[in-house]
């Protein structure tokens, strides 16, 4: 049997976690979906649970603006936590910014394995999942 991957949205666009959340569920993916509003929330809950890796996501979609602590501010936290655990997670930068210093800088941190510009389409999401 095959185990339930978790998926943390790190987005404060409500919005935009009920349609991730209906896309997945549309492809049928096997998984628990963690939601964070803002980078605080969900670094806290990173560091409060870095002990259980059973509670920690598999996959993250970060966005990059967001009040209290925007993406680049979580990814500042994230390289705090141990490496052994941030080598389990698939980190992808998921935003509507176009800027292209964003995209640079998200493809120059060795956390995000992709920057992808919402909306998300199906086919994205497959590539993300595969």
């Amino acid at each position: 049997m095959s185990k339930t991957r978790k998926v943390a949205v790190i987005d404060d666009d409500q919005v935009f976690q009920l349609i991730i959340k209906k896309q997945i569920e549309m492809k049928n993916f096997d998984c628990e979906i963690l939601s964070f509003y803002n980078g605080q929330e969900a670094f806290d809950f990173f560091k409060a649970n870095a002990d259980d890796a059973e509670k920690l996501p598999d996959l993250v979609m970060l966005d990059v603006n967001m009040p209290v602590k925007n993406g680049w501010d979580f990814l500042q936290d994230y390289q705090t936590l141990p490496a052994e655990m941030r080598k389990k997670i698939s980190l992808y930068m998921v935003t509507s910014s176009v800027i292209q210093s964003d995209i640079d800088k998200a493809n120059d941190n060795e956390n995000i394995i992709s920057f992808v510009s919402k909306p998300i389409t199906n086919e994205k999401l497959e590539e993300v999942f595969a």
